[in-house]
C-alpha cells in the first residue's frame, strides 16, 4: 500500500480553540481508581468519582477510538515496536505527541513510516482524522482536537510549561469522551501525567510503557503512579491488547431503550452487595447508568461479556472487587478548576464572609471528596489572598476528607507534576509553591491551612460550625433522595451566614429556603436563618463504636432515656391543654410548623398543594392576616388584631389574631409565630343590635377593614416602587457607563486588529526572508559537516564554560561522546588518550588564549596531532576552543622504520666481515661497507645487481642458489657453505657463507642476510 509523504500545510489564520481543555466536572467524597495489569495493582494518588457516560455534554465526532500516543527521550525506540506489531486495521486512529525543539524539522513521519503499513503523516490545522491512519504532531506546537478534526495551537510562552502531551490528552478527553485512549512511553519528566487523569476522568482508557523496558523511565513511572492506568505492558505487547479492548462490547456502543443492558439489573444488585462487603460502602443510591458503565469498562479490561460471569469473577478475585471501587471512584480535579468560579468567589462572597466574622476568629471549610487536595489548596490559596486584601486575617482550618486512603496520603504530601502550570498563574506558582525536580510541593503557610482525614460524607457525621462548604460535583452522581438527605446535613453544618458552593451542574433543588443564592451561575449560596427543627434531619451515626460503649453505663442511659420521655410527654400533654394553636411561617409566608387545631382559621385551598398561609386563610381572616404579617415582619414588635371574625362552617368565630417575629434562638431567629386565640363573641344591646342590623354594621366593619388593607398594601406598594425605581436609575446609569467603556474598549480592539493585521503582514515577510536564510544556513551547515567528514579530522568545538557544543564522527575514535552529550561538559565524558588531562588543556587555552599543540597517543596505538585553538567568532570575539585530532600513524610508523634503519645501517657498516642483504629474487639491496672493501667494488656494480653477476659469475653456483630459495618460503638457514674462486682484483679467496631470513614490517618484503668469512688464509 503506498504511503503518504508527510505534508505540511500553512493556513494564513488557525482556527482558535480553547488552549486549555476545561476538565471534566467530576468529583464525589470517596475516590481512587486502580490499575490493572496483568493482575497487578497500583495505588492511586488522586480519586473521587467523575462524570459517567450518562451525562455526557455531547457525542463524539467520530465513530471510531482516538488514540493519543506521548513520547519524549527515547521514545522513538518504543514508538517503532508500537507501530511495528500493529496490524494494518486496528480500528483506530494514532496521534502522536513528542518533545521536540521549534526549530528542529522532525524526521518521524519517515522514520515511523517505515515500520507500519498504516499511512503516517504529519498533523496540522484543520487535518480530519481518518481510521487507521497514524498522525504526527509537528515541533514547536500543541495539538488539539475538536470534533474529530485536529488543530495547531501556537501558544507557547515563557511562562507556561512545555508540556504537549499533557495539552493534547485534555483535549482528546474533553473532544472524544469515552472513545479517548492515551498510551505513555519512554520520557523524562511528568508529561502527560495530568492528561491521563483526564482521560480517566472520562472513562477512557490508559497504557503505559512498563518503566523498566523504557529507556527513560520518567514519564512511564509518573502515569503509574496515579494508580488510574489499565495497562502496563511492554510496547510490542500493546497492540494485542489494544486490539482487543477495542472490539470488545463496551465499544460497541450505548444501549437502545429496546436492547437489554450488558449488566442487567440483578447481577448489578450482587456487585452493589460484593461492593458492600468488600468495602462497607453501598453503591446503590448512586445513578444506576453512570455505575453500569463503569462496570461495563472494568468487563471489558478482562474481555468478560456476560454480567453474571463478571459476577462469579469478582467473587473468586477479591483483588477486582479493590479494582472495581476505585474505578466508580475515579476522579480528575485541578487547581483553580473552573477559574471563573474562583473569581466570582474571591470577588464578593468570601470578602463578606470575612467582614462579617469577629477578630481573633478561627475561619472553618469543609471539603468533601476533596482527592488529591488540589481543591483544598486552591481554596487557602484564595482565602489567603482576600484576606491579605481586606486586610482581615484569621487562623483558617480546611477539613478535606476523601474515602480512599492512597488520595488523602497524596494530599498530605503536597507535591504535584509540572502540568499544574497549566492551571496555576505564574505568581502563584512562586508565591505558594516550592519549584522541585519533577514538580512542585505546596508552601507551609498553606500546608498548614489544610487537615485531611478519610470521611463518608453520606454516613459519617459531618463537620460543624462551619463558615465554608465547599461541595463541587458530588451531588450529580447520587440519586434524588440521597440528595435529599445531604443539602439539610449542609444546612445543619454551616453557621449562619456560611456559603456553600456546589457544581456548575448541581442546584439546591426544593430547599430555597435553607439556602440563598448569592452567585446563580456558579451556584454560590449563603446559608438562610431557618429554624433547621422543622426541617426532618437524616439520623447522622455517632462516631463511637459499640464496641467503645461502656456496658456499666447502659442502665443509666435507659433511665435517663425513659425520664426524658417522660418529661416531653408532659410537655406535650400541657401545650395541647393551655397553648392555643399557632402556625410557625418564613418570611415568604410558608407554613413550616403548625400546632394545634387550625382548621376552623385555614383550609386548603383549590387547586394544586400550597402551603401559603395567605392562600389558606378562611373568608374575613386574609385582610387582617396579612396587614399583620407585613406589619411584623418590618419590626420586631408584637401585631395584635382584636375581635376578627372569620366565616367558618356556616358560621363565624372570633379570635385575636398575633403576629411576632421570633428573636431567639439563633437557628430559628427571622421566622414569625401566627397564633390563634379564641375569644367569645362581643355582647351589645338590643337597641345597638337593631341599630346595626339597620345599617348594616357587619357590611361597613368589613368594608373598613378592606379599605385599611388596601391603603397599608398601597402604601407598601409605592415604598417598594419607588425603592425599584432608585435602584432602576442606578442600575441603568451603571449600565450607560459600562456600555460607554465597552464602546470605547472596542475602539481599542479595531486599533489593535488594524495593527496586529499590519503587524502580521510584517511578520510574514520576514518569516519569508528568515526561512530562505534558514535553508541557505542548512545547506551551509551541511556543506559543513560533510567536508569535516570528508577530511577524516576529528573536530570538536566546546563553549566558554568547556561544554560540547558539536564534534564530528571521528571524534568518538578519541572520546566516548554520543549525540545526546551534546551540552554535557568535556570533563564528565571518558576520554581514550594516554596521559593527557584534556580538560585542563582546554582550560589552560580559555585562560592565555594560546595555541596548543602536541601529539598525542590512544588506548588503541592509535597517533593524533592534537591542536586545540581558541573559537573567534566574525566579530573577534573568543566564543569557546576547537579542538582537532589529525591522524599521524602512518607519519609515526615511517619514523620508527627509518630510525629502524639507521640503527640497522650502523650495525651493518660497523661489522668487518662482508655482508649482503638479498630480496626474493637475489638482487643486492644492501652491502655493507667490508664488502666493498673486500672484493674492492664500487656502490653502482653492486646495488641492484644479481647476487650470481658479481664477481664474473664468481657466486653463480646451482647449490647456493637452491639453498638461498629455500630461505624465504621455508624460513631456513645454512651456515658454513664453503666458496672457493679466483676473484678479480683479489685473486684466489675461500669463503664461508652463512644465510639468515630478515623479517621487516608488514609492509615491506622479507630480505636475505648473507654473511661471508674469509678462510683463505686458513
Amino acid at each position: 500500500m503506498a504511503k503518504k509523504k508527510a505534508t505540511r500545510v500553512k493556513s494564513s489564520g488557525k482556527q482558535k480553540v480553547d488552549p486549555q481543555p476545561s476538565q471534566p466536572a467530576a468529583k464525589t467524597e470517596d475516590g481512587s481508581q486502580p490499575k490493572t495489569t496483568a493482575g497487578q495493582e497500583n495505588r492511586s494518588e488522586t480519586r473521587t468519582p467523575v462524570a459517567g457516560l450518562s451525562i455526557q455534554a455531547k457525542t463524539p465526532a467520530s465513530d471510531f477510538p482516538i488514540v493519543g500516543v506521548g513520547a519524549s527521550a527515547g521514545g522513538l525506540e518504543a514508538l517503532e515496536e508500537l507501530l511495528k506489531n500493529m496490524p494494518r486495521d486496528p480500528g483506530m486512529a494514532f496521534v502522536i505527541v513528542t518533545h521536540q525543539h521549534p526549530d528542529h524539522k522532525s524526521l518521524l513521519p519517515e522514520l515511523l513510516g517505515k515500520v507500519t503499513k498504516m499511512p503516517v503523516v504529519e498533523a496540522d490545522d484543520g487535518t480530519k482524522l481518518e481510521r487507521d491512519h497514524v498522525y504526527v504532531g509537528p515541533p514547536g506546537s500543541h495539538l488539539a482536537i475538536l470534533n474529530g478534526t485536529l488543530h495547531r495551537m501556537d501558544i507557547e510562552t515563557k511562562e507556561s510549561p512545555r508540556l504537549p502531551i499533557d495539552y493534547f490528552f485534555r483535549s482528546l478527553s474533553e473532544d472524544q469522551k469515552e472513545r479517548a485512549i492515551c498510551i505513555v512511553l519512554s520520557g523524562t519528566g511528568t508529561d502527560g501525567t495530568l492528561g491521563l487523569r483526564a482521560i480517566k476522568g472520562e472513562s477512557g482508557m490508559a497504557m503505559v510503557q512498563e518503566p523498566l523496558t523504557a529507556k527513560y523511565a520518567g514519564m512511564p513511572a509518573s502515569a503509574q503512579g496515579t494508580g488510574l492506568v489499565d495497562y502496563v505492558l511492554t510496547p510490542a505487547a500493546m497492540p494485542k491488547q489494544l486490539v482487543a479492548y477495542v472490539r470488545g462490547p463496551y465499544f460497541a456502543g450505548a444501549t437502545t431503550a429496546a436492547e437489554p443492558p450488558i449488566v442487567p439489573t440483578e447481577p448489578m444488585q450482587k456487585i452493589f452487595v460484593l461492593l458492600r462487603n468488600r468495602t462497607g460502602h453501598d453503591f446503590s443510591a448512586y445513578k444506576s447508568n453512570t455505575i453500569r458503565r463503569r462496570i461495563e469498562r472494568r468487563m471489558n479490561v478482562h474481555q468478560i461479556d456476560k454480567a453474571n460471569q463478571y459476577v462469579r469473577y469478582l467473587q473468586k478475585n477479591p483483588h477486582e472487587i479493590d479494582m472495581l471501587f476505585k474505578e466508580l471512584l475515579i476522579s480528575v480535579t485541578s487547581f483553580f478548576r473552573d477559574p471563573q468560579s474562583w473569581d466570582a468567589l474571591a470577588k464578593r462572597a468570601l470578602p463578606e464572609l470575612l467582614k462579617s466574622r469577629p477578630e481573633n476568629y478561627t475561619l472553618r471549610a469543609w471539603v468533601p471528596g476533596c482527592a488529591s487536595g488540589e481543591e483544598v489548596f486552591s481554596l487557602a490559596i484564595v482565602l489567603r489572598e482576600c484576606m491579605d486584601k481586606t486586610k482581615r486575617h484569621f487562623d483558617v482550618q480546611i477539613f478535606g476528607t476523601d474515602l480512599d486512603n492512597a488520595a488523602v496520603d497524596a494530599a498530605r504530601v503536597g507535591q504535584y507534576p509540572s502540568g499544574i502550570g497549566v492551571d496555576v498563574s505564574p505568581k502563584r506558582l512562586e508565591r505558594y509553591f516550592l519549584k522541585e525536580e519533577n514538580g512542585y510541593r505546596i508552601r507551609k503557610e498553606i500546608r498548614e491551612m489544610a487537615i485531611f482525614a478519610m470521611q463518608n460524607v453520606i454516613k459519617d457525621p459531618p463537620f460543624t460550625k462551619l463558615d465554608l462548604l465547599f461541595c463541587r460535583n458530588l451531588l450529580i452522581y447520587l440519586n434524588s433522595d440521597l440528595q435529599k438527605r445531604l443539602l439539610p446535613i449542609f444546612h445543619y453544618a454551616l453557621k449562619p451566614g456560611g456559603l456553600l458552593m456546589l457544581g456548575p451542574s448541581e442546584t439546591i433543588g426544593t430547599f430555597g429556603e435553607l439556602f440563598e443564592a448569592v452567585d446563580k451561575k456558579w451556584k454560590i449560596f449563603r446559608r438562610r436563618g431557618t429554624a433547621t427543627s422543622v426541617h426532618s434531619m437524616p439520623e447522622m451515626p455517632a462516631s463511637q463504636t459499640p464496641a467503645e460503649t461502656n456496658i456499666n453505663a447502659l442502665p443509666k442511659l435507659a433511665e435517663s432515656t425513659r425520664e426524658t420521655s417522660i418529661a416531653a410527654m408532659l410537655e406535650k400533654s400541657a401545650m395541647a391543654r393551655f397553648c392555643p394553636p399557632f402556625v410557625v411561617i418564613n418570611d415568604r409566608c410558608d407554613i413550616i410548623h403548625v400546632h394545634g387545631r387550625t382548621g376552623e382559621f385555614l383550609e386548603l385551598a383549590e387547586g394544586q398543594l400550597r402551603t401559603n398561609i395567605l392562600d389558606m386563610a378562611r373568608e374575613g381572616l386574609a385582610h387582617d392576616l396579612a396587614s399583620a404579617i407585613r406589619q411584623a415582619a418590618a419590626t420586631e414588635d408584637e401585631v395584635i388584631r382584636e375581635n376578627v371574625r372569620i366565616k367558618s362552617n356556616g358560621g363565624s368565630v372570633f379570635v385575636d389574631l398575633v403576629v411576632a417575629k421570633i428573636l431567639e434562638p439563633e437557628p430559628i431567629r427571622g421566622l414569625l409565630l401566627v397564633t390563634f386565640r379564641p375569644v367569645p363573641p362581643p355582647t351589645v344591646s338590643e337597641k345597638q343590635q337593631s341599630r346595626r342590623s339597620r345599617a348594616s354594621p357587619d357590611r361597613v366593619e368589613v368594608l373598613q377593614r378592606e379599605l385599611q388593607y388596601m391603603k397599608q398594601s398601597h402604601q407598601a406598594t409605592l415604598e417598594k416602587l419607588e425603592t425599584s425605581n432608585e435602584e432602576l436609575k442606578s442600575t441603568n446609569e451603571e449600565l450607560q457607563s459600562t456600555n460607554e467603556e465597552m464602546q470605547s474598549t472596542n475602539e481599542e480592539l479595531e486599533t489593535s486588529k488594524e495593527e496586529m493585521q499590519s503587524l502580521n503582514e510584517e511578520l510574514t515577510t520576514v518569516n519569508a526572508e528568515l526561512q530562505s536564510k534558514v535553508e541557505d544556513l542548512s545547506q551551509a551547515n551541511d556543506d559543513m559537516q560533510n567536508l569535516l567528514n570528508a577530511t577524516d579530522i576529528a573536530t570538536i568545538f566546546l563553549d566558554d564554560d568547556l561544554n560540547i557544543k558539536r564534534f564530528t564522527e571521528q571524534a568518538e575514535k578519541i572520546i566516548a561522546i554520543r549525540p545526546t552529550d551534546v551540552g554535557r561538559p568535556i570533563g564528565e565524558l571518558m576520554s581514550y588518550l594516554k596521559q593527557v588531562d584534556l580538560k585542563r588543556d582546554c582550560k589552560s587555552v580559555l585562560d592565555t588564549l594560546m595555541f596548543k599543540k602536541r601529539e598525542v597517543e590512544t588506548t588503541d596505538g592509535g597517533w593524533f596531532l592534537m591542536r586545540i585553538m581558541p573559537y573567534r567568532t566574525t566579530d573577534k570575539v573568543i566564543d569557546g576552543l576547537v579542538l582537532t585530532f589529525v591522524s599521524i600513524r602512518e607519519m609515526k610508523e615511517a619514523e620508527k622504520s627509518s630510525e629502524q634503519r639507521t640503527f640497522f645501517e650502523a650495525i651493518f657498516d660497523t661489522v668487518r666481515q662482508p655482508l649482503l642483504v638479498l630480496d626474493e629474487q637475489h638482487r643486492v639491496t644492501s652491502a655493507n661497507r667490508s664488502f666493498y672493501q673486500t672484493f674492492r667494488m664500487r656502490p653502482k656494480q653492486v646495488q641492484g645487481k644479481p647476487l650470481c653477476e658479481l664477481g664474473d659469475g664468481a657466486w653463480d653456483i646451482p647449490e647456493l642458489r637452491e639453498l638461498l630459495e629455500d630461505i624465504l618460503p621455508r624460513n631456513s638457514t645454512f651456515d658454513d657453505y664453503e666458496v672457493e674462486h679466483e676473484f678479480p682484483k683479489i685473486g684466489h679467496k675461500v669463503f664461508v657463507l652463512n644465510a639468515r631470513r630478515l623479517d621487516h614490517h608488514t609492509s615491506m618484503p622479507s630480505m636475505i642476510l648473507l654473511a661471508m668469512e674469509d678462510i683463505s688464509e686458513n
